[in-house]
């Protein structure tokens, strides 16, 4: 029914369909890798919330100390609720005696000093479903720029120039002339 036109077909079809596929294939590499990068840095899995409470710190070593949720990973710690005097009677330390940036609390006073506190507050912390991720998306990120870190500049030059090829063979084979004046299509 249809009549094919050889003129200006390269007879390549399995080239064609071979270069096409790589392409499909390079695309879809490159989507995933920008996927994976907006990725990385969001909470897209909800975060875990608890309540640390009498939280032992002792302010022998200095006038500031970092809470133990800070060291969870994604951790973030809330206001403090209350904060005890733990080696002398267990009296509340008004807000007043300390200051708090983040999971960092700084006794502003010298009357509590070389004392343990009792402190209780908040925090925040990622799922290990969230921790899974972020590990996943760090090494295949890794993997990546490792790769690309050790291919030597003339295989870079080579891929290039390989990519180019492959553009000019796709352009040449769709725009390819004929005496009917259409084109051949993929």
């Amino acid at each position: 029914m249809f009549k094919k036109n050889k003129k200006g077909v390269f007879g390549l079809t399995a080239v064609q369909s071979f270069f096409s596929i790589i392409l499909g294939l390079a695309l879809l590499a490159y989507i995933i890798v920008i996927i994976m990068g907006v990725l990385g840095g969001t909470t897209i899995i909800p975060v875990t919330s608890g309540v640390n409470t009498n939280e032992s710190v002792a302010f022998t070593t200095g006038l500031t100390q970092t809470l133990a949720a800070n060291a969870y990973v994604g951790g973030s710690c809330g206001t403090v609720t209350a904060i005890y005097n733990a080696t002398s009677g267990g009296g509340l330390i008004s807000a007043s005696n300390y200051s708090q940036s983040g999971c960092v609390i700084t006794n502003t006073t010298s009357i509590y000093s070389g004392i343990s506190w009792l402190i209780s507050y908040p925090y925040t912390k990622n799922s290990l479903g969230q921790n899974n991720l972020n590990t996943i998306l760090t090494n295949t990120s890794t993997g990546i720029t490792g790769f690309f870190s050790a291919i030597n500049p003339v295989y870079a030059i080579l891929a290039v120039l390989v990519i180019i090829l492959v553009l000019v063979v796709l352009v040449r084979v769709v725009q390819a002339p004929g005496s009917s004046g259409r084109t051949e299509q993929l």
